[in-house]
């Protein structure tokens, strides 16, 4: 009897923890905590400059070469500070969304706190920590109304994905992938908000549009991101004083679509720069990425107006010793992502074979045998290449199931599409359970989108190129989970789905998930 008794009483301690209120504020403060020890303690985590950083470093003026050398080379080691680039110096244009960030972590190290040299990427890191503490502070306020248990599993699983090692060791490096999945993050919170009616909708349509530029400017990989982002605000209806009521609601989600088509030429080289990336990546799909999988490199070449000898370029770059652009006979006009893509849609199997190409990096998450290293050299005891893997759940759970191949990953997005779709009809209008599904559909739709981009679009790194779908496919089940679990009060449970009233109703982010019709007193 008295072992019964220790056992209701220790079951009542556990419910009234359970039930003890939990701060969002405090939650995103923890939450940025710990990231910050996942990233830096006890030593650093990041990933190694593989000679691309040059391009962003330069332009906050830091001399990415100055550090590299036999001793320390590229790709190997992460390198986290850097000097002042010799005055005067030349840049190359290399638009991207990610030099805001950049910037301020230089004005941070040189006037606030004082260091040596143009930067140190840990400052990189730290602003990390911060955007993590706001996704998730958004993140506890969506979900307050949920029961406990079921919030707790939730928030635990979105940290664990912003600290897989696929995603956050970007936060320690020059690499401009880091803008995109920052802001992607912000919007997977922003995103829900907007879309649900309360007295906060405006200021989240606000933080919504601006990560949703900051995703799409990245790099000239992410402007296709444009197409699912602006599908989402494209469908939106926000009233904003004299643009309230009909099509005048329609107005600032226009504006929104517009801007992200601004972004999105941009990068495209529209405003200038860009066409070198182009360039670079059209010429590396062809001879990294067509004429090895064809089987047949010369007949590649002659289906685009090419010599028949430059199937010899099969399995080279532009950087190689002697690369197919400095051949007398190579004509650049014949190598254009309008003309691959008239050759693959005359050749099926080998668009078959290119689409499946991607599926190995894609679901090994590129932690297994990557060839950028996450240590410094002193960290990582002299071993080159050496990778992270304190938080990796992501990546194991991945890895696990590598063996489904590209249509294990078709399956996938289906089943997410399906799912999302299904949940959003199912929904009430203006309701957090919608607002999760439509996140969750754009979510997918990225997924699919980059993971085009990167094996037709990119010949060279396909894996790197990668990691904006991965991140987008890792936060649309979740999504799709937050809708199942979201909580509803017990005398909602037997009302109707949809309101009787015309009103939309109104919610509060202190009880999103709990709608309370405009006008009703309660």
């Amino acid at each position: 009897m008295a072992y019964q008794l220790s056992g209701v009483r220790s079951r009542l301690r556990a419910h009234r923890w359970m039930r003890v209120p939990i701060s969002p504020v405090g939650l995103g403060v923890i939450s940025g905590a710990l990231m910050a020890i996942r990233l830096l303690v006890p030593v650093p985590v990041g990933m190694a400059d593989n000679n691309d950083g040059s391009r962003l470093l330069c332009l906050v003026g830091a001399d990415a070469g100055a550090v590299h050398s036999s001793a320390l080379p590229y790709w190997q080691y992460v390198v986290e500070r850097y000097p002042f680039t010799p005055s005067p110096h030349h840049c190359e244009p290399y638009p991207s969304t990610m030099l805001l960030p950049a910037k301020l972590a230089a004005l941070v190290h040189q006037h606030i706190l004082g260091l040596a040299g143009a930067i140190d990427l840990r400052e990189l890191a730290v602003e990390y920590c911060l955007v993590v503490g706001f996704v998730m502070w958004v993140a506890a306020r969506l979900t307050r109304s949920w029961r406990p248990a079921a919030r707790g599993a939730f928030l635990v699983a979105l940290f664990l994905v912003l600290a897989e090692a696929t995603f956050a060791d970007y936060a320690n490096s020059p690499y401009t992938e880091t803008a995109a999945l920052w802001g992607l993050a912000v919007f997977s919170v922003a995103g829900v908000a907007a879309s649900v009616t309360h007295s906060r909708q405006r200021a989240a349509y606000v933080v919504a549009w601006v990560a949703a530029l900051f995703t799409v400017g990245a790099k000239v990989e992410t402007l296709t991101m444009a197409i699912p982002l602006c599908v989402f605000f494209g469908s939106r209806k926000l009233d904003w004083g004299r643009f309230s009521g009909g099509l005048r609601a329609r107005a600032i989600p226009t504006l929104t679509v517009l801007s992200l088509v601004g972004i999105a030429m941009w990068q495209g080289g529209a405003f200038g720069g860009g066409p070198n990336d182009q360039q670079t990546n059209v010429r590396n799909e062809l001879t990294m990425t067509l004429m090895p999988l064809s089987g047949d490199p010369g007949g590649v070449a002659t289906g685009l107006g090419l010599p028949h000898s430059f199937g010899a370029y099969s399995g080279t770059s532009i950087w190689s010793a002697h690369p197919m652009q400095q051949d007398p006979a190579f004509d650049p006009s014949r190598v254009t992502f309008v003309r691959i893509a008239g050759y693959l849609a005359t050749h099926p199997r080998l668009t078959a074979r290119v689409l499946a190409s991607g599926s190995g990096p894609f679901l090994r998450l590129f932690r297994t045998d990557y060839y950028i290293g996450d240590y410094t050299k002193a960290d990582s005891l002299g071993r080159p290449q050496r990778e992270d893997h304190r938080i990796a759940v992501i990546s194991w759970v991945a890895n696990h199931f590598a063996w489904v191949g590209f249509g294990g990953i078709v399956a996938f997005w289906i089943a997410c599409a399906i799912g999302a779709v299904l949940l959003r009809r199912r929904s009430a209008k203006g309701s957090p359970q919608r607002a999760f599904a439509i996140v969750s559909l754009t979510f997918t739709a990225g997924s699919v989108i980059q993971y085009l981009t990167a094996v037709f679009g990119e010949g060279n790194e396909v894996t790197k190129h990668l990691v904006v779908s991965l991140f987008c496919a890792t936060l649309a089940p979740l999504w799709i989970v937050a809708v199942g679990i979201a909580h509803r009060r017990p005398a909602e449970a037997s009302a109707a789905v949809v309101p009787k009233r015309r009103e939309s109703p109104t919610y509060s982010l202190d009880r999103v998930n709990a709608p309370y019709p405009s006008g009703d007193a309660r």
